[in-house]
């Protein structure tokens, strides 16, 4: 019982934090009337100019609309096909059970939570570390945001780090990583899982230069692959089995390819370190509302630790992730909500960093 009083107490914490701040997320009700709003969308293709009415829509309401339409029937490649149909169908599946599909937003709020006080223990072995990182991203406007629409990235991040934890922690579990690597690579663009699974097993391979047995990663891959496609059930059914599962995510990265709006190269970095960045749609520079000192200030946290820890101490990944990804990333649109993946291990680290200094000051 002991065990489970942060738990608790993370969850009542978030709580109050959803009452007092973000009190809409319990209240939102679903208007059928944006379904039809959607139809007439930027995210509907009007080859014939039929549609005379055009609207702009947020992401957030394409994704409950389209949820919403995939949940009641509709085949998820017929509708804003180009970004994973995972988060949207459970948008949907809210929205049917409950009118409201924030209800998502909340499990996946709490699960990131949890995972990231997990993740303090699993490295520190220090409670308050875990707590006070915990509590950095509560606070975070990012994660704040996160209950202001329903948007993909939330969901995305906890699959990140519950991805991270299986691989470096437990790394026997090949199916429960294949299911959730599915789960991960669905939830928004594959490309991100692909980044996970690429820094996870270098280092791994490459710097702690661990046995890996191939057969099971080869099956855990096939496992996540499944998960993929039954995501897509509803495709495979309509098409009597015969939906090409590749060429339709061929055909989703040609889309990206053509469409990304990207600016200069490093706009994420800048972003993330200073705040402001260049808007894609005007000319001038833009400040985020978003960012945060904390960013730039965990940042240099890790760098300090990265350089006191040895390698292959699995704490030095977790230094290491944010660099890497923030390179990764460096050619996208620099967006602040992007940043929430890396979000848990920056804010352990700083609370790594503030609990070292406080000892040293007393």
């Amino acid at each position: 019982m002991k065990k489970l009083l942060p738990y608790f107490a993370i969850t009542l914490a978030f709580g109050l934090f959803l009452i007092l701040r973000h009190p809409q997320v319990f209240s939102y009700k679903f208007d059928q009337n944006l379904i039809a709003d959607y139809l007439r969308s930027q995210d509907i293709e009007d080859p014939e100019g039929k549609i005379k009415d055009r609207i702009t829509l947020s992401d957030s309401d394409l994704y409950i609309a389209s949820g919403y339409m995939y949940a009641t029937g509709e085949d998820p490649t017929g509708y804003d096909f180009q970004v994973p149909a995972l988060i949207k169908y459970l948008f949907g599946f809210s929205i049917v059970l409950f009118g409201n599909p924030f209800f998502v937003q909340i499990v996946f709020g709490l699960l990131l939570l949890f995972f990231t006080f997990f993740l303090g223990l699993k490295l520190f072995k220090n409670q308050t570390v875990a707590l006070i990182g915990t509590g950095l991203l509560l606070i975070d406007p990012v994660f704040g945001r996160m209950m202001d629409g329903a948007l993909l990235d939330l969901g995305q991040a906890v699959f990140a780090l519950s991805y991270t934890i299986l691989m470096l922690f437990y790394p026997e579990r090949y199916i429960l990583q294949g299911v959730v690597l599915g789960l991960f690579a669905t939830s928004k663009f594959w490309s991100t899982a692909v980044i996970f699974v690429f820094l996870t097993l270098t280092y791994k391979i490459l710097i702690r230069k661990e046995k890996i047995n191939y057969k099971k990663l080869i099956l855990s891959f096939l496992v996540s692959f499944v998960v993929c496609c039954l995501v897509y059930i509803k495709s495979f059914i309509n098409l009597h089995g015969n939906f090409n599962f590749l060429y339709y995510q061929a055909r989703v990265l040609k889309f990206m390819l053509a469409h990304n709006s990207a600016g200069k190269l490093g706009g994420p970095i800048i972003l993330f370190v200073t705040g402001y960045f260049a808007p894609w749609w005007q000319e001038g520079i833009k400040r985020a509302s978003e960012w945060s000192f904390l960013w730039p200030a965990g940042l240099l946290t890790s760098l300090y630790l990265a350089i006191r820890t040895k390698m292959k101490d699995i704490k030095f990944f977790f230094y290491f992730v944010p660099f890497a990804f923030l390179l990764l990333i460096s050619t996208q649109v620099p967006f602040p909500r992007y940043f929430l993946i890396i979000l848990p291990f920056l804010y352990l680290t700083l609370a790594k960093g503030i609990v070292l200094f406080l000892r040293k000051l007393v």
